[in-house]
């Protein structure tokens, strides 16, 4: 077993507390004025983290938009123009591609697509997960290997924050986006039939902008998008 040190469950705490902090500062904003654009996360009145069958979703997206303090919760997108087969999608991504190579083919890590991947880009941190040789580029395939073998055994956990990242387009249809991908094709490889996952943006066209709208409602849609994808 791993113990933490002192100094990693300060930053945990702290960020815990960062989190509670901000999930109360946007209830205020609703409680003085439930305007529909007056809604972001994080929010514990909002029920967004659900469960649904990973292979049910049918679509995949990378939005430019990160999810870091508090951010908007129901917005006006065209992001969904751009909406991708996740079928198709699986075939090219290095992520979910690599993670059959190594995963279920056995394929060494420095035969898969996401290795080589990794050491093109070793002078960019972004792109390279922060691998800066040969080795790290192997730990960190190893940590995903680890991962994989840790969700087979005991499933995919919820947490407070940092779940798969969903977002929900004008067509109401459960879009799968950018954190979270190791996670998500996991799920799909190991054809699990439930999992948790957080929805961080809704189309405003899926409420009527014109009125008021309360959080029950929200919840209550949130509810029925669960059950499409139970």
């Amino acid at each position: 077993m791993r113990f933490f040190s002192l100094k990693e469950v300060n930053i945990n705490f702290k960020n815990f507390i960062a989190y509670i902090i901000r999930s109360l500062n946007n209830y205020l904003k609703i409680i003085l004025n439930n305007n529909i654009d007056n809604f972001y996360l994080p929010n514990l009145t909002i029920k967004n983290v659900i469960m649904i069958n990973p292979n049910k979703v049918k679509y995949f997206n990378g939005i430019p938009m990160k999810f870091y303090n508090s951010t908007k919760f129901i917005i006006n997108f065209n992001w969904d123009n751009k909406n991708k087969i996740i079928a198709d999608h699986e075939k090219d991504h290095r992520v979910y591609s690599s993670c059959k190579e190594i995963f279920i083919n056995r394929l060494p890590f420095e035969k898969s697509k996401m290795y080589f991947y990794l050491k093109k880009n070793l002078s960019n941190p972004k792109k390279s997960k922060g691998c800066e040789n040969h080795n790290d580029i192997i730990n960190f395939l190893n940590n995903k290997l680890k991962l994989y073998e840790s969700i087979k055994k005991n499933g995919l956990k919820k947490n407070i924050n940092n779940n798969v990242e969903f977002m929900i387009d004008s067509s109401h249809n459960l879009v799968k986006i950018n954190s979270g991908n190791h996670r998500f094709a996991i799920s799909r490889i190991l054809n699990l039939k439930k999992i948790p996952i957080e929805i961080k943006v809704i189309h405003s066209n899926c409420f009527d902008k014109n009125s008021k709208i309360k959080i029950k409602k929200i919840n209550q849609f949130i509810k029925n998008i669960e059950n499409k994808y139970a």
